[in-house]
């Protein structure tokens, strides 16, 4: 029985580190990075975004959980953004 105590205290004390610690929503984002990517289009849901450094395209799935996924040429390349055409 003192030995379940022991461990379930352990398990306690390093959850309890382990969110404090993952708690930080600036803890690796400098000045300027917070808007890496800039909305360029957005239609029936979907929204594509450009990488501002890079000019990779991406297209984000509909909803708060979709997903950012790269935009590929038929090559297999990332698709480049020209700006408006």
């Amino acid at each position: 029985m003192r030995k379940k105590l022991i461990t379930a205290i352990i398990i306690a004390i390093i959850t309890a580190a382990l969110l404090i610690a993952g708690c930080s929503d600036t803890a690796n984002v400098s000045e300027g990075q917070d808007r890496m990517m800039e909305k360029v289009e957005d239609e029936w849901g979907y929204a594509i975004y450009v990488d501002k450094d890079t000019n990779v395209m991406y297209i984000k799935g509909p909803g708060n959980g979709g997903t950012f996924t790269v935009m590929l040429n038929a090559d297999g390349t990332p698709k480049i953004w020209r700006g408006e055409e």
